[in-house]
């Protein structure tokens, strides 16, 4: 009588603890195709000249996951007349909730919109370069502790759930 709800509250809480740590995981990959992302980007306005719309068109296309609904809100809110920056700052508050990243991620990610549409070809490859940089160095603390926190939570996971079993005993 005791068995089957232990099990389920150790493999609750042990599902709980890979979740997270999948979590924990995914942060390193999206920041990966942002950076991605932003190479394409700057390719796009830099050396092709392409208008803005035009670029979050191919990026729509060209990116996976979330960045694609991501770039798709970019489009249209150019599209509908707003100015980059606010397409960008608008779209990263609707979309933010759908991706594993940081809140200093985020605050790096938005220095992109300050520059687009403002400035020349020239100025907008520095700002991206910039931010591409940040993101690297981003990417690479990540990196680091992601194994071990991923560890940790999953871990935590399935102790938690142990512990819940021999408190409830």
């Amino acid at each position: 009588m005791v068995v089957l709800p232990s099990i389920i509250l150790i493999s609750g809480c042990g599902s709980l603890g890979l979740y997270l740590a999948a979590r924990i995981k995914k942060r390193p990959v999206e920041l990966r195709d942002f950076l991605t992302a932003l190479t394409l980007l700057d390719t796009e306005i830099f050396w092709g000249g392409t208008p803005l719309p035009e670029a979050f068109a191919l990026l729509k296309e060209r990116s996976e996951g979330a960045w694609r609904t991501f770039f798709a809100g970019l489009e249209q809110g150019v599209l509908e007349g707003e100015s980059a920056n606010t397409a960008w700052n608008k779209t990263i508050r609707s979309e933010e909730r759908k991706f594993c990243l940081k809140a200093e991620d985020w605050q790096v990610i938005q220095n992109v919109g300050k520059g687009l549409g403002r400035s020349d070809r020239q100025e907008q490859h520095k700002q991206i370069e910039l931010v591409k940089q940040q993101i690297r160095d981003i990417e690479q603390q990540a990196l680091l502790i992601t194994d071990k926190q991923a560890k940790m939570w999953s871990y935590l996971g399935f102790l938690g759930g142990i512990a819940g079993v021999i408190f409830l005993l």
